[in-house]
């Protein structure tokens, strides 16, 4: 009897350390999933807005680079997921969600700063980053995408001089930076994630 209760603890600690391997690479498939469904309807929009010649044949260039560059690390994140699970899930998503910061960073600044339209696409690395489960690590990525967005909008106001008004540049980036802060708490109120959490 005695054996048979040792053997079914062994058992059942082999299935359960299978299992959490196997949610480990379920999370990284998924979340690598859906950033390569963001990159094919990236590459639509840069295929859509090349063929109207609504931007320049440079930006096309440059545009694909940095699709590149985002295709390659979502490819290693999801291989070091799906081979190396309990090591490098948080490395992973957290180094994806720092290369869709910059990814997002050179897009502000290649659509005139301020001006961007891909001001929205900072939402992408946070919620990817919410899935840790981990406050410090949102916190980080939301004053990431701060000091990125501020950059690119000061490299640019600065190398274009006369495309807007200084107030208007300085009010645009304690606007977008709060509100990425107000994004990163909004999430953690939805994610469950006290002050007490990691």
């Amino acid at each position: 009897m005695l054996i048979v209760a040792k053997f079914s603890n062994i058992m059942y600690k082999k299935l359960m350390h299978k299992k959490q391997k196997t949610n480990i690479n379920i999370h990284i498939t998924r979340l690598t999933r859906t950033i390569y469904f963001f990159i094919v309807i990236f590459a639509i929009s840069i295929i859509i807005f090349d063929s109207g010649n609504l931007i320049t044949k440079e930006s096309v260039i440059q545009r694909w680079s940095i699709l590149t560059v985002l295709t390659f690390f979502n490819t290693l994140a999801w291989y070091m997921g799906a081979h190396y699970p309990k090591r490098s899930r948080s490395f992973s998503t957290f180094v994806l969600s720092l290369v869709l910061v910059l990814f997002t960073g050179f897009l502000t600044y290649w659509e005139r700063g301020m001006a961007s339209t891909s001001t929205i696409l900072y939402a992408i690395p946070m919620l990817v980053v919410a899935t840790l489960k981990n406050r410090h690590a949102l916190i980080a990525i939301a004053t990431t995408s701060s000091a990125v967005y501020s950059m690119a909008a000061v490299k640019y106001f600065n190398d274009y001089f006369n495309e807007g008004y200084r107030i208007q540049l300085w009010g645009n980036i304690i606007l977008y930076s709060g509100t990425f802060f107000v994004c990163a708490w909004l999430i953690m109120i939805l994610a469950g994630l006290r002050e007490d959490s990691k």
